[in-house]
């Protein structure tokens, strides 16, 4: 009888934690520990997001409590979650510290806008929502896609400028050394033909026709903002350049490349096929 008992109890416990997480009320925010919500099968828990979590598609339909950096205590608070998984970019800073005291759990996931740190974040979004086991074939397919990258040779004549530009802008934004769009494109083979600046900052006309580079890289977002690709080949000084002569841009989903979550080295990837294409 004692045996008995002793199982059941056991039993019951295996089904306690699945039972408390179906019924948890859920809010991600950041763009990036929302997919990996999503990635890990947990999609269904959400009830509620910021702005920046934009995918799935299906994402757009739950409510949104504000952007990353701007978020207000009393809009979170307003749909009664169990669990806020909070990414560390998010402000204001205090916000994980206000929403405790207020009696919710809050799950910090870092920032870190490196391949390295997807891997946190997925292991930080799993252990808050006890889906380790499920994390573990997400972190297997991320681990074969940056052995891919490690295999990549870099091109040795190809030289990459990346543009974050909006519309009223003035001169465009480039990367620059040191940034995350930067790093990205080495490890997809291209060197960075923006040289001498750190981070995402403008450049002139004159600092393009220097720079010389052989292939464009834009967001979706940017390319909208600059009006379609006819528009791109009239920035100042971009025409005189061997990406505008030869008509080398590839448009890269600005989620997935820029925000290090779980699509972030299979895009590195579409980015080394799509330049490979553009030299034959």
């Amino acid at each position: 009888m004692t045996q008995l008992f002793a199982r059941l109890v056991a039993g019951l416990a295996l089904l306690l934690p699945l039972t408390s997480l179906a019924d948890q009320r859920v809010i991600s925010l950041g763009g990036d520990v929302t997919e990996i919500v999503y990635a890990l099968g947990a999609g269904d828990l959400l009830v509620a997001r910021d702005t920046t979590s934009m995918f799935p598609e299906s994402v757009n339909d739950l409510p949104d409590v504000g952007y990353l950096r701007q978020l207000s205590l009393e809009g979170i608070l307003s749909f009664k979650p169990d669990l806020v998984l909070l990414s560390d970019a998010a402000r204001p800073a205090p916000l994980a510290e206000r929403l405790e005291a207020a009696g919710i759990k809050v799950a910090r996931i870092p920032y870190q806008q490196d391949l390295d740190g997807v891997d946190l974040k997925v292991k930080a979004v799993s252990k808050a929502l006890n889906l380790e086991k499920e994390a573990k074939p997400l972190l297997a397919d991320l681990a074969k896609q940056r052995e891919q990258l490690t295999k990549l040779i870099a091109f040795k004549q190809l030289n990459g400028v990346f543009i974050l530009s909006h519309a009223g802008m003035g001169a465009p934004m480039v990367a620059g050394q040191g940034s995350s769009a930067d790093s990205l494109m080495q490890l997809a083979g291209l060197n960075n033909a923006i040289q001498g600046i750190t981070g995402y900052k403008p450049i002139s006309a004159e600092g393009l026709i220097a720079a010389q580079p052989t292939t464009l890289i834009l967001t979706e977002a940017g390319l909208t903002a600059l009006g379609g690709e006819a528009k791109v080949w009239q920035l100042p000084g971009l025409q005189q350049t061997p990406a505008a002569e030869h008509k080398r841009l590839v448009v890269v989903n600005d989620l997935a490349f820029l925000g290090f979550g779980p699509r972030t080295a299979q895009s590195v990837l579409d980015l080394r096929t799509a330049v490979e294409q553009l030299r034959q």
